[in-house]
C-alpha cells in the first residue's frame, strides 16, 4: 500500500493544496499501519479495486462484473451440500448451528423442486 501510494503522489497531474500541505506537516513522522493480512473488508475491498482497474482497460463485451469473497464462500456451501450433506457444509463454513448453514446452502432446495416435477400424480 505504500508503495502504490507512493506512485500515485508521484504521478498527481495537480499540486497539492496548501490545507493538504499543512495536514501533511502535522503529521510527518508519523507513520500509516498496515496489517499483516487482509481483513474480510480488505479483502473485499481489493476485488472491487481490481475488478475496476481491470474493467478500464477491458472492451465491453469482456467486462468483469462485480463480485463479493462471500459468493465464493456460498457457492462452496452450497456444492459442499450437494455432495456430502448439510453437517460436512456446516464443518466447512465454520457455522455453530445448522439454521445458519441452510441459508448457504441451496441442494436440498434443488432437490425438493426435482421431487416436485417428478411426483406421481395420485389421482391417476
Amino acid at each position: 500500500m505504500a508503495e502504490r501510494r507512493a506512485i500515485r503522489s508521484a504521478n498527481r497531474k495537480t499540486k497539492l493544496s496548501p490545507s493538504q500541505i499543512a495536514r501533511d506537516a502535522v503529521c510527518e513522522g508519523k507513520q500509516r499501519t498496515y496489517n499483516e493480512f487482509y481483513d474480510r473488508n480488505s479483502y473485499k475491498n481489493a476485488i472491487a479495486y481490481a475488478i475496476q482497474k481491470a474493467n478500464k482497460v477491458l472492451p465491453d463485451d469482456e467486462k468483469i462484473p462485480h463480485w463479493t469473497p462471500y459468493q465464493l464462500r456460498h457457492a462452496a456451501g452450497t456444492a459442499m451440500e450437494d455432495e456430502a450433506g448439510l453437517d460436512e457444509a456446516q464443518a466447512l463454513l465454520d457455522h455453530s448451528s445448522a439454521q445458519t448453514t441452510k441459508r448457504y446452502a441451496h441442494a436440498r432446495l434443488k432437490k425438493l423442486k426435482e421431487l416436485a416435477r417428478n411426483r406421481r400424480n395420485p389421482f391417476e
